[in-house]
């Protein structure tokens, strides 16, 4: 077969066409292995980040103990406990407190003062950063290591009402380097800043007043009545607050229930809302005290 320079060139043409477009395709077809390879590198690396932080998030256990001082002032005192449950140290953390209403969420003003904090290593700051520095900051630069650290920190209210505490540890992810947060809210009530006393035998005349009733082990628990000390009519717990004191005199004792007759001491009175709430926390802390020491007791009854 003899062919003509036309025909050769034209074949010639066509092959060179076919392997260009050949290669043309074996790249195009690499390049998209390469970026769908690339693609499931950068979600399987997202993916672990995301494990990680949250395994970070969830070893982190925040605890609180509230209690106020044995006197009738503005002042609580806070424990504060981390605890790192993983076996990672965290570096960079932030320890900060704030309070704010329950209703609105607004924050409440207050004066904070660290009683005790642990011996750490911290990342030291400049001056800038000292000035910039949030009062509600607690610690700031420390490393959270495996195990518990704890704070005890004096906080002074001036606002007469029950605030939501939140304590919240903050530090940059491991893979990310975004800012991850782990908060604990937790109650400061109106019954943490009164001061409680018990009296054997009250002198005090009773005119008008209501009876409530409470669980006797947590009455003498929380007012620290003496083990060989009974409680019977006529004694009597008091709780001081802003400069009032209301009365809890003993009326009767049926079981493990104390009535109590509750009656105002002084010429001021406190407002309503004030009594009203404090009774209502010496309910709720009544209640757990019973779920905690007798959770038989504190089942519903049967009908």
């Amino acid at each position: 077969i003899i062919l003509s320079s036309i025909d050769h060139a034209h074949y010639s043409g066509a092959m060179e066409g076919n392997t260009m477009e050949q290669i043309g395709g074996t790249l195009s077809a690499t390049y998209k292995a390469m970026a769908s390879n690339v693609q499931r590198s950068m979600q399987m690396a997202a993916s672990m980040n995301a494990m990680m932080e949250q395994y970070l998030c969830r070893s982190v256990d925040i605890n609180t103990f509230v209690q106020g001082f044995q006197s009738d002032g503005s002042e609580i005192s806070v424990q504060i406990t981390l605890n790192n449950q993983s076996h990672l140290p965290i570096p960079g953390c932030t320890l900060s407190l704030s309070l704010a209403s329950p209703e609105d969420q607004k924050s409440i003003p207050f004066e904070m003062e660290c009683e005790s904090r642990p011996s750490l290593n911290l990342i030291p700051e400049n001056k800038v950063e000292l000035k910039k520095r949030d009062p509600n900051v607690l610690q700031k630069g420390f490393t959270l290591a495996p195990g518990k650290l704890q704070w005890t920190v004096t906080l002074e209210v001036k606002q007469m009402r029950p605030c939501n505490g939140k304590i919240e540890i903050s530090f940059p992810s491991i893979g990310t380097r975004r800012m991850l947060s782990v908060q604990h809210i937790f109650g400061v009530y109106l019954i943490h800043r009164c001061q409680r006393t018990w009296v054997k035998q009250h002198q005090e005349k009773i005119g008008l007043s209501v009876a409530v009733s409470f669980d006797g082990g947590f009455l003498r628990s929380f007012f620290k009545v003496p083990h060989e000390d009974g409680i019977v009519p006529g004694s009597a717990f008091k709780l001081s607050v802003a400069g009032h004191t209301i009365l809890l005199a003993v009326k009767s004792v049926n079981g493990p229930d104390v009535w109590v007759l509750v009656h105002m001491l002084g010429a001021r009175f406190p407002k309503e809302e004030i009594v009203e709430e404090i009774l209502l926390e010496m309910d709720m802390y009544s209640r757990g005290f019973i779920k905690l020491y007798n959770p038989i007791g504190a089942m519903p009854k049967e009908q």
